[in-house]
């Protein structure tokens, strides 16, 4: 039925090649999407950090003179409601592209000690875990309205994605896949994005028997940081859509799907 569903979506050649050049193009500029993450990553940084070193604002305070109050804008009014937003108009995009949180995680995985995942760690409850006792505990303590709270459990998530990346996997994002507090939030969102990165499983068996007369070369596996089995990829709520595997065995592409589905 899913994947009636998905075939449902027809595409003109010149609209599947544009989403197939978006794809190889993301794939093909790593650099720039690295330095993309890492600028969000000290815009990050700045309105974390420097706003508790400063003095409370007073009611008089306004976006524009005082850091605080410009960073809680941001923070609240913004980023947020953008992420949100764009896990239901372009799946996870935002995790596999702009989270600071995932590429600190990554880049700590890459230096790390490179353990194997504990059974403990795949358990999926996790992020529900997680979600329910930092919105507890971020109300309680007025996360909304304090830099100090914000620091305390903003900070605190990204310190323990950094942690989990040093100790577990090598260059992949074991706390994006397994612990983040929002990630089954995002994989809920996502399921109605229109945008998807999708295996083809007659072009990958096909490449498998060109491969094995010897008409095609091998190619290289992609390196999917959040583990996905690469050829079963069908399910907007778990690709953090990164396209570092587009077309891999000419199989693999970014396309449009049916929302709703998995």
């Amino acid at each position: 039925m899913r994947r009636c569903l998905s075939a449902s979506v027809k595409l003109g050649d010149d609209e599947r090649s544009r989403l197939d050049q978006l794809g190889h193009w993301l794939a093909d500029h790593r650099r720039t999407v690295l330095g993309l993450q890492w600028s969000v990553v000290l815009f990050y940084a700045v309105l974390l950090l420097i706003p508790p070193l400063l003095p409370l604002p007073d009611y008089q305070s306004h976006i524009l003179g005082h850091l605080t109050v410009f960073a809680e804008f941001v923070f609240w009014g913004i980023w947020w409601p953008f992420v949100m937003v764009s896990m239901v108009v372009a799946g996870r995009l935002w995790c596999g592209l702009l989270c600071p949180e995932g590429a600190i995680s990554e880049a700590a995985s890459r230096v790390g000690l490179g353990r194997a995942i504990p059974r403990w760690m795949r358990w999926g409850g996790w992020p529900l875990v997680g979600f329910v006792m930092t919105t507890v505990y971020g109300q309680l303590i007025s996360v909304y309205q304090y830099p100090k709270a914000a620091l305390l459990v903003l900070g605190g998530s990204t310190v323990a994605a950094a942690l989990v990346g040093l100790v577990y996997g090598k260059g992949k994002r074991v706390w994006c896949r397994h612990l983040c507090p929002v990630s089954g939030v995002f994989a809920l969102l996502a399921k109605l994005s229109p945008l998807h990165v999708r295996t083809e499983p007659a072009s990958w068996h096909r490449y498998g028997q060109r491969r094995r007369r010897g008409e095609v070369a091998r190619q290289p596996a992609p390196d999917c940081p959040v583990l996905l089995p690469l050829k079963q990829l069908d399910s907007a709520s778990d690709c953090h859509l990164c396209s570092r595997c587009t077309g891999y065995k000419g199989a693999i592409h970014l396309e449009l799907r049916a929302p709703g589905l998995r």
